[in-house]
């Protein structure tokens, strides 16, 4: 018979290895398509990565976890907390663009990054940018939030240790993308950035145990990015 100690134990082995599982997904999707410039190899990889990452979270916590299917509905309130959040990220955001500019990111380098995928086109680009705000930021949540800070929770405890650690597992993969397009200067700020949002979204997790209540602060730091972001490329 298995003592408390003993199922403790294996519950925490088990989140470490769902964890390293779905941690290493972006990570190797990024070095793959960018760092091996392995071309239509990197894009099946990237695909598969990205089937890997939004699928093994559901699987681990239903079938290896036996987890009940949930929705992550709130029931703990916060939409006004992460709305006002994401308005004060988003007005960050937009200062910083402000006073610092071509120390972040030119013109001509967001340009390198987003030609290849056909998004300098202004409605292939508007099509990205719908696809970003209201599909992929959802599922960033889900695995980022909902699955790693979770994860993180279970192995190392405590509240503030899993949220840092969850800010830097998202931030990773970025500054491994920018690396390859822009100043290391640029990549450090933007990565900064990056793991201060990260924190945020972790917190308002851990505080209200939904998704979609951080998506909404994630969804409106997202807006002042791609307005940014189509101001450089296509312009007001």
């Amino acid at each position: 018979m298995e003592t408390a100690d003993q199922t403790f134990s294996f519950n925490k082995r088990r989140a470490l290895v769902g964890l390293t599982l779905v941690g290493i997904a972006p990570t190797v999707s990024v070095v793959t398509g960018f760092g091996l410039n392995a071309g239509l190899l990197g894009s099946l990889v990237f695909i598969f990565t990205k089937l890997w990452m939004f699928g093994l979270p559901a699987f681990w916590y239903l079938k290896v976890e036996g987890g009940v299917r949930s929705s992550s509905l709130p029931s703990n309130g916060g939409w006004m907390v992460s709305t006002y959040l994401g308005l004060g990220m988003a007005f960050v955001i937009c200062i910083a663009y402000f006073l610092l500019g071509d120390l972040v990111l030119r013109a001509e380098d967001l340009a390198e990054i987003l030609e290849p995928f056909g998004l300098t086109v202004p409605w292939k680009l508007a099509v990205g940018i719908v696809f970003w705000i209201f599909i992929n930021s959802v599922l960033e949540e889900y695995v980022f939030r909902w699955f790693i800070t979770s994860k993180l929770e279970e192995v190392v405890g405590g509240t503030w240790l899993p949220i840092f650690l969850s800010a830097g597992i998202f931030t990773l993969h970025h500054t491994i993308a920018l690396a390859f397009f822009i100043d290391p200067l640029g990549n450090a700020l933007a990565s900064l950035g990056v793991f201060i949002g990260g924190v945020i979204f972790s917190w308002i997790y851990v505080q209200y145990r939904s998704v979609w209540v951080v998506w909404v602060a994630h969804a409106i730091a997202d807006v002042a990015i791609f307005a940014i972001a189509w101001h450089l490329i296509v312009g007001f």
